[in-house]
């Protein structure tokens, strides 16, 4: 079984699935989405973090490292600059110990089952309402065996509720056994065209729509994702083409979520030594969305903007769950 490194596991999180929950990030995704806000999330190796605003220029982490990465140079006007060629590091992480004011960190920790089950269900006591676990990444789907463990240690043995993001980009047979101990899908739909799907984010959109609707057929409880993107997915067309479609599952999905683009990953593509490519790219606003959320509450579909809202009323059994929507 391929255990992943583990990025985080975020308490209290309120974006992650239907009340208070634990959110276990997995390292590791198939897929290169230019505009993702979790960048340390992409590889499945360690990386190492370089935070320049904390690097006071000591020189602790030159005198450790062998390679070369690590340089303390001089400016012309004789200001000391810490240089990190990256291309010279051989994460030993010995600079990691030595740095004094955590300028420098290790993205990501190796961690066991049972540490990871222990840490993620410390807070049980909140999960009242409808909270509890969920397992996102990267993708949990890249880790298919470990996924379907964990889940099923969560679901069976901690009796806790577990949900799972995912782009639905793995193969039907690794996302069915899930069924048993998910208790909801959250699933990534990024655009409609096949052609930017293969390109851009590097996957098939067939499989991801193929996966999504099987889930759907197995009357599993699912939530459509849809990242709004300036200049990818955010044109009339593209509306039109995610309303067309996920119409014809109202009263089947609990729900879509909006996701409105942001840049709140930025500074993390720096901290990585990578190149952001919507650098500069502004924020999209709530109401520049609006149109997408109108058109699909026409078609009976219950919208969030930003992450899965709160109940306003009591569940009624012929029309579902009623849900506030952040414009």
């Amino acid at each position: 079984m391929l255990t992943p490194l583990i990025t985080e596991i975020q308490r209290f999180s309120l974006h992650d699935g239907p009340g208070i929950r634990t959110t276990i990030f997995l390292k590791g995704c198939p897929l290169h989405c230019p505009w993702c806000h979790n960048p340390e999330a992409m590889n499945q190796k360690q990386e190492i973090y370089f935070h320049a605003t904390k690097c006071t220029t000591c020189g602790l982490c030159t005198q450790v490292c062998s390679s070369g990465a690590l340089t303390l140079d001089q400016t012309p006007g004789n200001q000391a600059v810490r240089r990190f060629d990256r291309s010279k590091c051989t994460l030993c992480f010995k600079c990691v110990d030595a740095c004094l004011f955590r300028a420098i960190e290790v993205v990501a920790k190796s961690m066991d089952m049972d540490s990871i089950v222990r840490e993620a269900v410390s807070d049980k006591m909140f999960y009242t309402g409808g909270g509890g676990v969920t397992i996102s990444g990267g993708d949990p789907l890249l880790y298919p065996e470990f996924t379907l463990e964990l889940a099923r240690i969560l679901k069976t043995k901690e009796n806790v509720n577990v949900a799972i993001e995912t782009t639905c980009f793995s193969k039907w047979s690794k996302i069915e056994p899930l069924l048993e101990f998910v208790d909801l899908f959250m699933v990534d739909i990024k655009s409609m065209d096949t052609w930017k799907y293969k390109k851009v984010i590097g996957c098939s959109l067939q499989d991801v729509l193929s996966n999504a609707e099987r889930l759907i057929r197995s009357n599993a409880n699912v939530r459509i994702r849809l990242p709004v993107i300036p200049d990818f997915n955010d044109s009339i067309s593209d509306v039109k083409d995610f309303v067309d479609y996920l119409g014809q599952f109202a009263g089947k999905l609990s729900g879509v979520d909006i996701l409105p683009y942001h840049s709140y990953g930025a500074g993390k593509y720096t901290n990585l030594g990578l190149v952001n490519q919507y650098d500069g790219v502004k924020d999209l606003a709530g109401e520049q969305v609006v149109p997408l959320v109108n058109a699909l509450q026409q078609k009976g579909l219950q919208v969030t903007v930003g992450g899965v809202a709160v109940m306003t009323t009591p569940h009624d059994t012929q029309r579902g769950p009623a849900y506030t929507t952040v414009v």
